[in-house]
């Protein structure tokens, strides 16, 4: 489950990992060529370092030891589903998954900065485990965060509820995701934490933690967006000032 930063290979300013291409690629001169990879070609994972067998990036010590916990906290959903996600949404995401084990969450668990969103999206974290990946949400979180100087996979991302919704069709979460979100944020101990939704918004308030609302990337694709535009940008600049200085 971890991934060590010195697996990654630099390439065009991007990190990628080995592992998840299929086929080098003979050119990435930045992120956008990277997020332009066909995963035909390339492989499902090819633009993100991230796949359900490493997702927590290992800087450091520290880093280690909270993607440890983290890794424990997995464990426990994938031995009692059922605890921390509704039976319908379980039931739905293993017909829609196309990998080993759930969603739960990734990122750079050192980094500081938290996004939590509503819950995987059919097309995109259902089917790869991997948060906002893949499908027009994903992506549009993706681009922006780079425009804005950022590489989305050095943040953590988890979501709330961690099963697809039937259909995407979200009806609320209970008990059992706010405990497996608060225990996982009480593990990374974020300097700031992002609500990427409504649904987010209301979770995180129930849990008692202080963070920042944005609009959900979906809110910008239901009126046509697949590009960030300037209001998307000045949004979610508020990431890019709890992240600070880009450090890699």
């Amino acid at each position: 489950m971890l991934l060590p930063f010195e697996n990654l290979k630099k390439a065009g300013g991007i990190y990628v990992n080995p592992v998840n291409l299929k086929v080098v690629p003979l050119v990435l001169r930045d992120w956008r060529d990277f997020l332009s990879l066909d995963e035909k070609t390339y492989g499902v994972y090819a633009r993100t370092i991230y796949n359900p067998d490493e997702r927590f990036l290992v800087v450091n010590g520290e880093d280690g030891r909270k993607a440890r916990e983290l890794e424990a906290l997995y464990r426990e959903l994938l031995k009692d589903p059922l605890r921390f996600c509704r039976e319908e949404y379980y039931r739905y995401q293993l017909r829609v998954g196309e990998f080993g084990g759930l969603p739960f969450s990734n990122g750079w668990p050192g980094s500081g900065v938290v996004l939590v969103g509503e819950a995987p999206g059919r097309k995109g974290c259902g089917k790869t485990g991997i948060c906002f990946y893949r499908d027009a949400s994903g992506m549009l979180l993706r681009k922006t965060l780079f425009s804005l100087g950022i590489n989305p996979d050095f943040v953590y991302i988890t979501n709330v509820v961690k099963c697809n919704p039937p259909d995407n069709r979200l009806r609320g979460f209970g008990e059992g995701e706010l405990e497996l979100l608060g225990r996982e944020l009480e593990a990374v101990k974020p300097g700031a934490i992002f609500a990427v939704g409504r649904t987010a918004e209301k979770a995180l308030k129930r849990l008692g933690f202080e963070f920042t609302y944005l609009r959900h990337p979906a809110w910008y694709v239901r009126r046509g967006l697949r590009e960030p535009n300037e209001e998307m940008l000045e949004e979610y600049s508020a990431i890019r000032e709890a992240f600070g200085e880009w450090r890699f």
